[in-house]
């Protein structure tokens, strides 16, 4: 059986199939997780990395059922600060991988603009 070529079809978006809430987001941060095998401690790492405050049980919070005693909304804010966090994280762990880049080759046009 051979498979269509998808390349040549017309993108369609998905129907929704749940309604969104921005202030419940739990169950995208959940699935976020499972796809990039984010654990909870990785996550509290990151995010004291980042600055904000936070422990193990309010990260778990997250991605527990909304009916679990222990379960807290996530907002959508406070979701992708996590997913920043998290992609800083990874990026300061792959850093002695590779060769450091000079501030100004780094595309940052803040830092282009005051070195100038």
């Amino acid at each position: 059986m051979t498979t269509p070529d998808l390349s040549n079809q017309p993108y369609r978006r998905p129907p929704m199939t749940r309604g969104i809430d921005p202030q419940r987001m739990n169950w995208l941060w959940r699935l976020v997780c499972e796809v990039g095998a984010i654990e909870a401690t990785e996550v509290v790492q990151a995010l004291h990395a980042a600055g904000v405050p936070v422990d193990r049980r309010r990260v778990e919070s997250w991605a527990v059922n909304d009916r679990d005693d222990a379960f807290f909304p996530i907002t959508l804010a406070e979701l992708e600060r996590n997913l920043r966090a998290m992609v800083a994280l990874r990026r300061t762990e792959e850093a002695p991988s590779r060769p450091a880049m000079p501030e100004h080759a780094s595309g940052n046009p803040t830092q282009q603009t005051l070195q100038a």
